[in-house]
């Protein structure tokens, strides 16, 4: 019974944290960027990511915001998305998410709205309205960095 209760909880500790049981990645795109993300430490999943055509802009913002997910502005959130949910607890705050796989979403469709064609804004051309906060050299250098570093590490 010890080894049955154990797996039962293992299994809703899993469910409740959003973890997944390891499954090998073979597609060797999703391998060069696991291993990239894995040397920034970052906890995001590339499985998720790479699903999006966007996928490089979403990182490269986590960058920024958050050193690639390590310091989150809220639960799954590397990107320092505010929650302008209507009744939400935390309104005008940033914003938790359920999930990475939630919050991933949300960042492409959002970056859909900055640039309609392919979800890839223009660093300079988006930071007044999504960082919000002045000085914004920095932080267009940093998007504009680990765009640069994702691209001379992504070789598949």
């Amino acid at each position: 019974m010890n080894g049955l209760l154990g797996a039962l909880v293992a299994l809703f500790a899993s469910t409740i944290m959003g973890i997944h049981s390891p499954v090998p990645i073979t597609d060797p795109a999703t391998l060069a960027l696991q291993n990239f993300l894995a040397e920034k430490s970052s906890p995001m999943p590339a499985e998720v990511l790479i699903e999006y055509p966007n996928w490089e802009m979403i990182v490269a913002l986590s960058a920024a915001e958050s050193g690639y997910g390590k310091h989150l502005g809220g639960t799954y959130n590397a990107w320092g998305i505010k929650d302008y949910q209507s009744g939400s607890k935390k309104y005008g705050g940033t914003r938790d998410f359920a999930s990475w796989e939630e919050s991933i979403k949300y960042t492409s469709e959002l970056l859909f709205k900055y640039d309609s064609k392919d979800g890839k804004p223009d660093p300079k051309a988006m930071v007044a309205t999504w960082k919000y906060v002045k000085p914004y050299g920095h932080w267009v250098n940093n998007v504009a960095y680990s765009l640069y570093d994702i691209n001379q590490h992504m070789t598949v």
